[in-house]
């Protein structure tokens, strides 16, 4: 019988699973509609970390804020000289997109290790957080399915990439946080914040990207 760990780790990658299977459907049907889904899917993000993975990042350190700042600090700053170097050999559209479904692969492994580290302090503050962690899985596949479009990879290749990004990661970040133990525990509230950080800045390029697309089209 699976523990309730397992459950929410298997959980949390399957719901990934189905957000980005749903984006590729979704996106393939309705192309005239990517931008839109691109703007929800940056809103939906964003109202995810401000309802729930800000204010429990805050509950758990006093400190949080700066963790999660930092976080979004990094993923923004990683674009911006990502595309500083990469300025005459690519699009800055398509880097970016890069950078960001990079940021929410991390996003994804530290969201496992979370899980695990949860679990370390007790089941029961383990399944608590996992239980809401996980609502915000299927919106993740689904920023990881129209990121991966908005990198340029083939419609064939970029839903494996999505589930890569968003599914697969979350597992792994379990199983390391496991192989790591006691220090993945005690520093489970830093990871979550950064976490959070991470999903604001994708949250906030997703709102900005679809919001200028959906512009350009009116």
């Amino acid at each position: 019988m699976l523990s309730p760990e397992a459950v929410i780790v298997a959980g949390a990658a399957g719901m990934s699973s189905l957000g980005a299977l749903f984006a590729a459907f979704a996106a393939s049907r309705a192309r005239a509609l990517a931008d839109w889904f691109v703007l929800l899917a940056g809103v939906v993000l964003s109202l995810g970390v401000l309802t729930h993975l800000a204010p429990e990042a805050l509950s758990l350190r006093s400190d949080g804020w700066a963790f999660i700042c930092l976080g979004a600090a990094f993923g923004g700053l990683t674009e911006l000289l990502v595309q500083r170097r990469k300025a005459k050999m690519a699009d800055p559209a398509r880097l970016g997109a890069w950078v960001s479904l990079g940021a929410l692969m991390l996003h994804s492994t530290l969201d496992g290790a979370a899980y695990s580290a949860s679990f370390g302090h007790s089941e029961v503050s383990g399944i608590v957080a996992g239980t809401g962690l996980i609502l915000h899985e299927a919106p993740e596949g689904v920023a990881a399915m129209l990121l991966a479009l908005q990198t340029g990879l083939r419609s064939s290749i970029a839903p494996l990439a999505a589930l890569v990004a968003s599914a697969a990661t979350t597992p792994l970040g379990w199983a390391l946080a496991h192989g790591l133990g006691e220090r993945a525990h005690g520093s489970m509230e830093i990871m979550f914040a950064l976490s959070a950080g991470l999903l604001t800045y994708v949250g906030l390029r997703l709102l900005v990207s679809g919001w200028r697309a959906v512009r350009a089209r009116t």
